[in-house]
This record gives C-alpha cells, sequence and structure tokens, in this order.
C-alpha cells in the first residue's frame, strides 16, 4: 500500500515538473514572439518614413581628362589598357551626432583614367542608409550616374533623417560602380540623437551669445 502511494506521489510530482517546463518554454516562445513583431513593426515603421525622405544629389568634374591622365602616367609610366578608377574616397558632414531635420552630405571625390582601349564606361554611384538595428537592413537607397568620361569629379548626396525616426546610430555606405560592378566602397555611422541634455542647451546658449554679466561686456 505504502509503495503504491509513493508512486502515485512520484507520478504526481513528475507530471507537475513536466508541466511547468512546458509553461516555461510557452512563456519564453510568447516573450520571442512578441520581441520579434515588435522589431519588424519598428523597421516596418522607420523604412515608412525614410521612404519619402528626398534625397538630393549632384556632381560636376573638378579635373579634366587630360590632366588625371598626365598625373597617372607620370606616376606609373604609361596609361592603363582598360579605363579604371585611380581614387575614390568620400566623408559625411556632420561627422557627429545629428538631430532629425539636421542637413546631412555624404561627399565624395572620384578620379577615374581612360584607358589605351578607349571604350566607353557608365560609372554610377549608390548611397544607401542602413537600420540601426540590423546593418543587413536597407531601409533607403539611390543610385544616380556619375560620369562616362575620364577626369576628376566630386560627388555630393545630401538628405535629412525625418522626425519620427528611432535615435541610434544608422549605417551609411557609398558604393561605386563602373559598368555595373563593384570599383569602390566607403561606410560611415551616423548618430541620431532625438533629445538634448539641458548641459548641451546651456552650452550652446553660452556658445551662441556672451551673458551680460560678462566682465567682457
Amino acid at each position: 500500500m505504502n509503495i503504491t502511494r509513493t508512486a502515485l506521489v512520484a507520478a504526481l510530482l513528475a507530471a507537475s515538473n513536466s508541466h511547468a517546463g512546458f509553461f516555461d518554454e510557452l512563456k519564453d516562445a510568447v516573450e520571442e514572439t512578441a520581441k520579434r513583431t515588435t522589431e519588424i513593426i519598428v523597421v516596418q515603421k522607420t523604412e515608412e518614413l525614410i521612404r519619402g525622405m528626398i534625397i538630393g544629389y549632384s556632381s560636376q568634374q573638378t579635373k579634366s581628362n587630360e590632366e588625371v591622365s598626365e598625373e597617372y602616367s607620370r606616376e606609373n609610366g604609361s596609361l592603363p589598357m582598360h579605363t579604371k578608377v585611380a581614387s575614390y574616397r568620400t566623408e559625411i558632414v556632420p561627422g557627429g551626432a545629428v538631430r532629425p531635420g539636421t542637413q546631412v552630405k555624404v561627399k565624395s571625390y572620384i578620379e577615374v583614367v581612360e584607358g589605351r582601349s578607349g571604350e566607353e564606361v557608365s560609372l554610377e554611384e549608390r548611397l544607401t542608409i542602413w537600420d540601426n538595428e540590423d546593418d543587413t537592413v536597407a531601409l533607403t537607397s539611390m543610385t544616380k550616374g556619375a560620369s562616362r568620361k575620364g577626369g576628376g569629379f566630386a560627388g555630393e548626396f545630401s538628405f535629412e533623417l525625418p522626425e519620427g525616426m528611432p535615435q541610434g546610430v544608422y549605417s551609411v555606405s557609398s558604393d561605386l560602380m563602373m559598368n555595373g560592378d563593384l570599383v569602390g566602397d566607403q561606410r560611415h555611422q551616423l548618430q541620431l540623437v532625438i533629445y538634448s541634455t539641458p548641459v548641451e542647451d546651456r552650452i550652446e546658449l553660452v556658445a551662441g551669445r556672451t551673458p551680460r554679466n560678462s566682465p567682457d561686456w
């Protein structure tokens, strides 16, 4: 009789532990699903905000084909057989934290050396802004024609991150393609700050004007 009772108690305890484990797993699964759903909603909302953002682009020639060719020949002895990109560099301005509505510029400088074969090429520059939580997710992208000939060129993308975007660090990449093939890429970090602290506001005030009780007034 005691053996039967002991076995029954053991079975009840085992069933209780089994149910507890099941509910713990169910709770974890629900929490993980809710977390993923929230992340998806945030990304979708961010994409909607940034989709309507205007991205400007401009490009101007800064060196002639002859100037770039002469410089290249002087350094390398002769021109390449095929047209090539000799230099591609970019910078983002401002380089620190920005607030929504602040104009951001991604400036680039390209030097293209025309090859001896004389084939025509198509250079394109692409700007991509990536999600601040998952930098494999592209929020928006724009591709513009940069050049079809040799020379030096200065390009500039400009945009303003809209109100409502989550604060955080966004990767901003700039890619250069020749005839569809990637020949240069650069990536920068842009920190979006929503709120300023009272200390920051005070620093801005002091920097903006001198108080009347200042000895230098």
